[in-house]
């Protein structure tokens, strides 16, 4: 897999390999905000054509202390369609610039505050995540499946349901 559709890795439940899940991981070794609670900030830039929204395109959000060289909590795994919407954002050159910022202190209400939890709870919200979501997939699949089955010429081979 490469990252030419903005999938830094993919993910399934152990022997669910139809339902999975692509993940774009923001992370950062700054944090912001002397004085008062520490801030994680991530910007990055993305051409419209190449937004993707999708209920298997979540971001995940970090701060990596390079002293410990692990993710510092919280990290924030959070889905595409909300960071799209919730993050500050503007066109400008004919590209969407966004800007992801929360706080990483464990009693803020900011709005990612939902999205946040503990480095090692990451495999476990996305388990969650993905067994959530398998009649979509479903969906999806049979959508995709009737496309092709249009095309004259198709043999569509498959294991049973």
């Amino acid at each position: 897999m490469t990252d030419d559709e903005r999938r830094d890795l993919e993910t399934h439940i152990k022997e669910h390999f139809r339902l999975s899940l692509a993940i774009q991981v923001k992370a950062s070794y700054v944090l912001y905000g002397l004085g008062r609670a520490p801030r994680f900030q991530k910007s990055f830039v993305v051409r419209p054509e190449r937004l993707i929204e999708d209920a298997f395109f979540w971001y995940f959000f970090g701060f990596m202390d390079l002293e410990t060289m692990a993710y510092r909590a919280p990290v924030f795994l959070v889905p595409s369609h909300v960071v799209h919407k919730e993050a500050v954002h503007e066109l400008r050159g004919g590209l969407i610039h966004y800007n992801f910022e929360a706080s990483m202190n464990q009693s803020s209400r900011d709005r990612w505050r939902p999205y946040a939890c503990e480095p090692a709870q990451i495999a476990g919200r996305v388990v969650k995540v993905l067994r959530s979501q398998p009649s979509r997939r479903l969906a999806a699949m049979h959508q995709s499946a009737m496309t092709l089955v249009a095309e004259p010429g198709t043999i569509v081979v498959g294991r049973p349901a």
